[in-house]
């Protein structure tokens, strides 16, 4: 029988001899070194007492203490408050993903146990080892984030993942490499936050159709916008711009349809005939000899139906196209490009003057020109197209003189 006299000589033999746990054992013939090595810490701690009163047998179940349920309960709370406050984008602990969880869980070891935020948070320790390893290893992705970052900035938040996508391909294929999924680039660009939101903005319109009636063309383009050649469809539309103090600016566009690029424009202080007439002057004078028909179409504005307008029109041999009443759809051509400019561009709180929004507009155009690329455009730049034109342009007249000579 295990007696606390059996004890007591077992343990101060192992003492005496400075012998292991095995060898205690198999001197005394006992098979549980685990209940030796308690009884050697009670013996050193205790005393020879302790060990004769430990009663053998199992142990009665005893209620947990009011205090420890209690701590527990305030750790929980404690635990669960720290992790609502590091929850940003989702202030619910159910809608978080497993990977926001195991971040938290990581910044919140060092005040609490492991135990006790397992406990706490909906996740089990498997999955937080999963997420703690894959955490702390290297991202692969790190140079296509950086990437993303820098054409995202360079553009000043104008881009997003139809006109970043080919910007990085390009530079990708450029280097001999291979190019990445344009879903894995729009799959970092919602994580890093690099969403384009300028064009939900709403702009009050402003209105050219109130003002004396004059003569109405006809609606050549009936919405088909596209054409294979240049200068034979361009678009015409005036819109109104707001500096801080309040100061307006009036804004016309004479735009190409087959690369996109405004050929002419005007700022003004007042929507007056002798402003609408400016670039219409230009675009006549700088016109070359097309061998088709140029047609120029605009809304019902009352500048636009004046007969200084229609004179300078048939002056540059170009016809005349209108809107349908009240219907913008008619001329979206045009307005898409103001919806682009008025998100794009600074807006009307960064620009205090009206010199400082002309000065915005001018450099917004010529960024507009040259360096943003468009997706119906095969992602090129409206000038860039334009000297693609002209270079194919050259190669068939070429190719066709050496047919002639063969």
């Amino acid at each position: 029988k295990i007696t606390g006299k059996f004890r007591i000589k077992l343990v101060e033999w192992k003492q005496q001899h400075t012998a292991s746990l095995t060898e205690t054992c198999v001197q005394f013939a006992f098979r549980s070194p685990g209940s030796v090595r308690k009884w050697e810490m009670i013996y050193l701690h205790q005393g020879k007492s302790a060990l004769l009163e430990i009663n053998r047998g199992v142990k009665s179940h005893q209620k947990a203490r009011s205090s420890e349920t209690s701590e527990k309960f305030t750790k929980r709370e404690l635990i669960l408050a720290h992790t609502k406050r590091c929850l940003k984008k989702t202030n619910s602990l159910e809608k978080a993903s497993n990977k926001e969880i195991s971040q938290i869980i990581i910044s919140l070891r060092a005040r609490y146990k492991l135990a006790d935020l397992i406990m706490a948070l909906p996740i089990s320790m498997s999955v937080f080892q999963y997420w703690q390893k894959k955490l702390a290893s290297k991202d692969p992705d790190k140079e296509l984030k950086q990437r993303l970052t820098e054409i995202y900035e360079t553009h000043q938040g104008n881009y997003g993942v139809r006109r970043v996508v080919p910007e990085v391909r390009a530079l990708y294929r450029a280097e001999g490499r291979t190019m990445p999924n344009h879903k894995k680039i729009q799959r970092l660009m919602h994580e890093m936050g690099l969403i384009c939101g300028k064009y939900s903005k709403r702009v009050k319109k402003y209105d050219s159709s109130k003002g004396p009636n004059g003569k109405k063309a006809k609606n050549h383009f009936k919405r088909r916008f596209k054409t294979d050649r240049p200068l034979q469809k361009l678009v015409c539309d005036v819109t109104e711009l707001r500096a801080k103090n309040g100061d307006k600016v009036y804004l016309e566009i004479i735009k190409d349809l087959y690369s996109k690029r405004i050929l002419e424009w005007e700022l003004g202080t007042h929507p007056d005939l002798k402003f609408s007439l400016a670039p219409l002057k230009r675009l006549v004078r700088a016109l070359p000899l097309t061998g088709y028909q140029v047609t120029l179409h605009t809304d019902q504005g009352w500048q636009y139906q004046h007969k200084t307008w229609r004179h300078w029109l048939r002056k540059g041999r170009i016809r005349q196209s209108m809107s349908r009443r009240a219907t913008c759809l008619d001329n979206a051509a045009c307005e898409t490009c103001f919806n682009k400019l008025k998100a794009e561009m600074p807006t009307a709180n960064q620009c205090e003057t009206r010199k400082e929004l002309s000065e915005a507009v001018g450099s917004w155009i010529e960024y507009y020109n040259t360096v943003r690329i468009q997706n119906s455009l095969n992602n090129r730049t409206p000038l860039g197209f334009e000297l693609t034109y002209q270079t194919n342009c050259q190669y068939k007249t070429q190719l066709s003189k050496q047919l002639v000579k063969e």
